[in-house]
């Protein structure tokens, strides 16, 4: 375990863990809200069909809602009112009925949506994850050194880092 000796850094968070009550606020939020982390790392997952995300996004909805206390309360309205107010989450969820056969119908949709495009939904993601990652790669990709890239070579490199996760 870490040494109080060792460092002022160490000795003072010790010495306020001690205290009662943020140990049992650490313990009321370990037991309320650990489906929080687990969630997100789970929408973190790469290839996931929006069906199953969306579940994710529910069963953490649920959940919440029945945390005792006031914190709890805050966190879970605080939560419903951030996705009422999100339009894409409802397009998407419509989205993914139409999909599953549940709805039939198009109305709400944005009007730039065609019935073709839907497929291309069935595995959005709902986190930017696979963005950044792609950030990230196009960094290494458009840096200094990497000036001599001719526009073909550029595409087949494009492909490769797209189908590195296939062999993973």
């Amino acid at each position: 375990m870490l040494d109080s000796n060792d460092a002022l850094s160490i000795k003072v968070p010790k010495k306020k863990l001690v205290k009662e009550h943020v140990q049992n606020n650490l313990v009321y939020i370990t037991s309320n809200f650990k489906v929080l982390f687990e969630s997100i790392l789970k929408l973190q997952t790469k290839n996931m069909p929006l069906a199953e995300s969306l579940s994710i996004v529910d069963n953490v909805q649920t959940q919440l809602k029945s945390v005792q206390g006031e914190p709890g309360k805050k966190v879970y309205e605080k939560m419903e009112n951030f996705l009422s107010k999100n339009i894409g989450l409802k397009t998407l969820k419509q989205i993914s009925s139409i999909l599953s056969g549940s709805i039939s119908t198009m109305d709400g949709l944005p009007e730039d949506l065609s019935t073709n495009d839907l497929i291309f939904y069935k595995y959005a993601p709902m986190t930017s994850v696979d963005v950044e990652r792609s950030f990230s790669v196009y960094k290494n990709l458009l840096s200094q050194n990497r000036r001599s890239f001719k526009l073909e070579n550029i595409k087949k490199y494009h492909i490769i880092q797209c189908n590195l996760g296939l062999w993973e």
